[in-house]
């Protein structure tokens, strides 16, 4: 299946679902645990500035819990969360991200290089809400993140570096009146000479007349632009989608013979089945 054909289908079945959306009660809170059923899918850059586009699609058992400090399975780009400050206009947290390893292989530049692993990134997260909260129709928050990255051979873990990102994001609750998010991000990217490496880096042994040896610098990475939508179809099932650009063009590790392309392009498509939820029910905000 290509990436266009998926994204048609995916929406057809989002506003198909949607005609016969039931509206949630709002006595209802969720469940301190549950399982989602998760239909995934996503096509992105193998990595920033790489000429590969990889398109994703799986079905996910996601385990939820919503605890007073630990929360995951919420969200596909946070995996975890532990809050530390929960007040009106800040929010600081720990979170945890991971994205999918890559064959060298299959990707023009690379071959004969070692695999792209699962990469980790964790770390501290502050939320700064300039306008609205998170209890409000629409909200404008800056959020500054710094986090370590760690990747994953097998059992073999590598220090990479750390990566920070503040985003702006402004998100508006109930478009089309019904129970759906629309939110815009812009979020610039600086990291480590270890994280830069380990996607630009080309070590003496790898290298080729194609591809000279490369040592790569910390600095800026890239600029995402986001448009990303949210809506509850009914109490058990959940559309979430975004579009997103990444203008890579002024990365201080452009001249890599493994940098590609000044822009890239992305799709994530999911739709959640909430299976089981505990009768016990989420703490209400004091």
């Amino acid at each position: 299946m290509t990436a266009s054909k998926f994204f048609l289908c995916a929406i057809l079945l989002f506003f198909a679902a949607g005609l016969s959306a039931e509206e949630a009660s709002d006595k209802d809170l969720p469940g301190l645990w549950g399982l989602r059923l998760v239909a995934f899918g996503q096509n992105f850059p193998a990595y920033p500035s790489s000429s590969n586009q990889n398109l994703t699609i799986l079905p996910i058992p996601y385990p939820v819990y919503r605890g007073k400090i630990l929360r995951f399975g919420e969200d596909l780009e946070d995996i975890a969360e532990g809050k530390i400050l929960d007040a009106k206009r800040v929010h600081i947290s720990m979170g945890l991200s991971a994205s999918f390893p890559e064959s060298s292989d299959k990707l023009s530049g690379r071959e004969g290089m070692p695999d792209l692993g699962f990469l980790i990134e964790a770390g501290p997260k502050v939320d700064l809400y300039l306008s609205g909260d998170p209890d409000d129709e629409q909200e404008l928050s800056l959020s500054l993140q710094l986090r370590g990255a760690v990747s994953l051979d097998g059992l073999n873990a590598t220090g990479r570096g750390f990566v920070f990102s503040p985003e702006l994001e402004y998100l508006t609750r109930g478009v089309f009146k019904s129970e759906t998010e629309l939110r815009f991000r812009i979020a610039p990217t600086w990291a480590t000479s270890n994280y830069t490496d380990f996607f630009y880096g080309v070590d003496p042994e790898f290298a080729t007349p194609s591809r000279p040896s490369f040592d790569a610098e910390s600095g800026y990475l890239n600029t995402e632009f986001l448009v990303g939508l949210n809506r509850k179809i009914t109490d058990r099932l959940e559309f979430r989608g975004s579009i997103r650009l990444w203008v890579n063009k002024g990365s201080a590790n452009s001249a890599s013979p493994l940098y590609q392309r000044d822009y890239d392009r992305g799709i994530r498509l999911a739709l959640f089945w909430t299976a089981w939820e505990s009768k016990r029910r989420i703490a209400t905000k004091d």
